[in-house]
């Protein structure tokens, strides 16, 4: 038996599958709506503690605490765990107690069941057990539960800044948007604009002697809505359909309410990108507004502020990282997941484009109707729960 071989009999013999379950429904139970997550970052570092390690509180302004803990010879190249303790806000429709945690029919429901506290347990117990199996001088890995994900990504750029991630060789973010079935090697962009269409004020009761902003710029969001989308050739999303672009107009404000023609409107646009795709595209959208004959004028601003910009990524199929997890999912699942690019932007963006260190996404979740990620009802199948702890602490020891 091989030296990983046996290092890993020892580990799966440490983890015990049901407690991933209770730890999982034992997080649901403590509410941590983005900029409240004080709480449960004690009650992670609290249940760390008790498993005989030394986790530490990084302070996230505006947010509760991360909770980092190192384990094995820092001298070595380390492996990240990495997910975040916040939520969504409780959407109406909810059936189910958002924070009970119960368990129906094989599936647990609570806010964070998917999104994503079981992730966050399922890597907890993998790094306890692989604690429990001696292994600390053999390895090196780091455990990061991270707040404010669900808003700007404040937990992870600030463990970023504070060098967190210096001398890792790989990093794997444990939410799984379609579950084990998928892995998540990628994720399209996030390019950000501001388009500022400008009228000429009147008299409401005259319209015709001023310029209506708002109108205009509802030809500005007809037009944009048609132009056209890049596919990225062979490259599938977590859907698995084709992966290409998306665009969508988030917010449109115009007008003061008073009986005045509105001579400025606002509007904030996304384009999601993608890996290959250009990231800047504010001389097309230019291009589309001068055919449109406005009265008014136009401004298109590209937004590329620290926190404006996320750029797409795509950790290659053939990397370490991903062959390991491709490896081990497929032994306890006996099937390999199918590797994708996610669709929406997340802390891996952050990660990839700034510490330029392979990253994925893999964890437990849910996929089609049972996809209910910030929605109502929200809930995971447990029996996966188990499966993906383990995925995660054999990942470890194959890249250690």
């Amino acid at each position: 038996m091989s030296l990983i071989d046996t290092a890993l009999t020892e580990v799966e013999r440490h983890l015990d599958e049901d407690e991933v379950v209770g730890l999982a429904r034992d997080m649901i139970r403590i509410p941590s709506i983005f900029g409240n997550e004080a709480r449960i970052a004690e009650f992670i570092a609290s249940r760390l503690e008790s498993w005989g390690f030394s986790p530490r509180f990084v302070e996230v302004p505006g947010f509760g605490p991360d909770v980092v803990v190192d384990y094995g010879d820092p001298g070595l190249p380390k492996v990240v765990l990495s997910g975040h303790m916040d939520t969504v806000e409780v959407m109406s429709g909810w059936v189910h107690d958002p924070f009970r945690a119960s368990i129906e029919d094989g599936f647990m429901y609570g806010l964070g069941s998917l999104d994503m506290k079981s992730g966050l347990a399922a890597m907890m117990v993998a790094l306890k057990a692989i604690s429990e199996s001696g292994l600390q001088d053999r390895l090196h890995v780091s455990f990061q539960a991270v707040s404010g994900e669900e808003k700007d990504g404040d937990g992870t750029r600030t463990l970023i800044r504070a060098g967190e991630f210096e001398g890792a060789r790989a990093i794997i973010v444990g939410e799984g948007f379609g579950g084990l079935n998928v892995v998540t090697a990628g994720r399209r962009g996030g390019s950000y604009y501001e388009i500022e269409v400008r009228g000429k004020s009147a008299h409401g009761a005259i319209p015709h002697k001023g310029i209506n902003a708002v109108v205009e710029a509802s030809k500005v969001v007809l037009a944009l809505d048609s132009m056209e989308m890049v596919r990225a050739d062979g490259v599938l999303a977590d859907d698995l359909a084709p992966l290409k672009e998306s665009q969508t107009v988030l917010l449109m404000h115009g007008g003061t309410g008073s009986l005045t023609v509105p001579d400025r409107c606002t509007m904030k646009v996304v384009r999601s990108t993608v890996p290959g795709g250009k990231t800047d595209i504010s001389d097309d959208i230019r291009s589309v507004i001068a055919g449109l004959g406005l009265q008014g004028s136009a401004e298109v601003t590209f937004k590329s502020g620290p926190k404006d910009l996320y750029l797409p990524h795509m950790t290659s199929s053939d990397s370490p990282l991903v062959r390991a997890v491709v490896s081990s999912v497929r032994q306890y699942t006996g099937s390999s997941p199918t590797v994708v690019c996610g669709v929406s932007e997340a802390d891996d963006n952050l990660i990839a484009q700034e510490t330029r260190v392979p990253v994925i996404c893999v964890g437990p979740g849910e996929s089609g109707n049972l996809a209910r990620y910030h929605q109502a009802e929200e809930a995971i199948s447990i029996g996966q729960l188990g499966t993906a702890a383990k995925v995660f602490a054999r990942t470890v020891l194959d890249l250690s």
